[in-house]
């Protein structure tokens, strides 16, 4: 059985979603309300930069990419393509649970929606939260409809379905806890056609610590999760797997039925941080293969406190802006698109006076100089005019030298 990450209810937020009036902003949405029943469209939007979007900072690289032409896959519950944020960008996707539907762009459970838009979800009037790779075109497969009716069969067949419908990056946020070998095949058959894979490490750390599959293949990048204060969250499992880590507590995404927000925690929303990474790196370096992405996502994060790797940290945390940009000399010449620098500002235009500026510039140097002079001549003059109350000087006659 897969097991799947979602928010605990909190009474006070339950009767919040009751009677607060619709969009109304808050610095602190409310909690994803738990539960197997369609999820109820968000009532609050972001009035504040969340912290998550604050420490990774995606914006910073949108000048050279925002991840379009990258398709990324969500092997979830579905997306809904008609959430604000996401219009226009959600293909009609595959619904491999329910095999007599034949599109995914619905989203009753809400899980699959709240991970697309930290992938995606463009920026809007209303709303202080946006996605990391807000021109990434989002590929929702359904697997699953609520938190406990999905298996691993259907899990691999979810991943191939991705991979055959042209997706580039894919985004798995569950886990079984025992090897498959459906799944083993399904992640073959993705790097195999250049397909990147990223999976949640998990949620089971206190409660056992079980390996997570497919997060620990080889081949796949596993993401735990990390707090406001960069420590690891107590429910993030960790391992010799571990790839990276994201923001994953208390972090901000869509609902279905938005605009808004709510706000959710685990290991399920700390790996499409990374996929978002991975879509703006896919886009602006488009001849690197999986394997080198992955490479270049681990090269340039941000260090944990001990040595790299570290099982619960893995390499450490993703860095949007180092990941496209960072020069890694083992690409190779023909590795990538050179990588530069983010443009940088413009230099201020310089002041060119006009010629009645220069003119007035011109008088007011000179009145100046004439001024001092003036004052300086009158400090030697009026002392000596005082002496004599202003009678004539003498005349002093002039005796040639000659005449000694």
């Amino acid at each position: 059985m897969s097991r799947w990450s979602r928010a605990a209810p909190v009474l006070g937020a339950v009767a919040f979603l009751v009677v607060a009036p619709p969009q109304a902003f808050a610095d602190s949405v409310p909690n994803l309300p738990s539960g197997d029943k369609c999820l109820p469209p968000p009532v609050a939007s972001a009035g504040t930069v969340p912290w998550a979007q604050q420490l990774l900072a995606p914006q910073r690289v949108w000048p050279l990419t925002r991840g379009a032409g990258v398709t990324v896959a969500v092997v979830d519950t579905g997306v809904d393509g008609s959430a604000p944020q996401l219009a226009g960008r959600v293909l009609p996707g595959r619904d491999v649970h329910n095999p007599g539907n034949h599109r995914a762009d619905n989203d009753c459970f809400g899980h699959g929606t709240f991970v697309a838009g930290i992938i995606a979800a463009a920026p809007a009037a209303g709303t202080m939260f946006a996605g990391v790779a807000p021109d990434a075109t989002v590929l929702p497969i359904r697997v699953i409809e609520n938190a406990s009716d999905t298996s691993a069969d259907t899990l691999a067949t979810g991943i191939r379905a991705a991979v055959d419908a042209g997706a580039r990056v894919i985004n798995v946020s569950a886990s079984t806890q025992a090897p498959d070998p459906n799944i083993d095949a399904a992640v073959a058959y993705a790097a195999s056609r250049d397909v990147l894979i990223i999976a949640s490490a998990g949620n089971d750390a206190q409660q056992g610590n079980p390996t997570p599959y497919p997060a620990s293949n080889p081949s796949v990048l596993a993401v735990g999760a990390i707090d406001q204060t960069g420590k690891r969250a107590s429910f993030s499992q960790t391992g010799g797997y571990m790839g990276l880590t994201a923001p994953g507590v208390d972090v901000c995404s869509l609902g279905p039925g938005g605009p808004g927000q709510w706000q959710a925690s685990g290991t399920s929303y700390a790996a499409p941080f990374v996929s978002g990474v991975a879509a703006l790196v896919r886009a602006y370096h488009p001849t690197l293969t999986a394997p080198q992405v992955l490479h270049r996502l681990e090269a340039t994060a941000d260090r944990p406190p001990a040595n790299a790797p570290d099982p619960g940290f893995g390499w450490g945390t993703v860095n949007p802006l180092a990941a496209v940009t960072a020069i890694l000399p083992e690409e190779g010449p023909l590795g990538a698109v050179a990588a530069a620098a983010p443009p940088p500002a413009p230099a201020p235009r310089p002041i060119v006076p006009d010629e009645i500026t220069g003119l007035l510039v011109t008088l007011s140097v000179l009145g100046t100089a004439l001024v001092a002079a003036a004052v300086c001549l009158a400090v030697r003059l009026v002392p000596s005019g005082m002496r004599r109350r202003w009678r004539p000087a003498r005349r002093v006659a002039v005796v040639s030298t000659e005449e000694f």
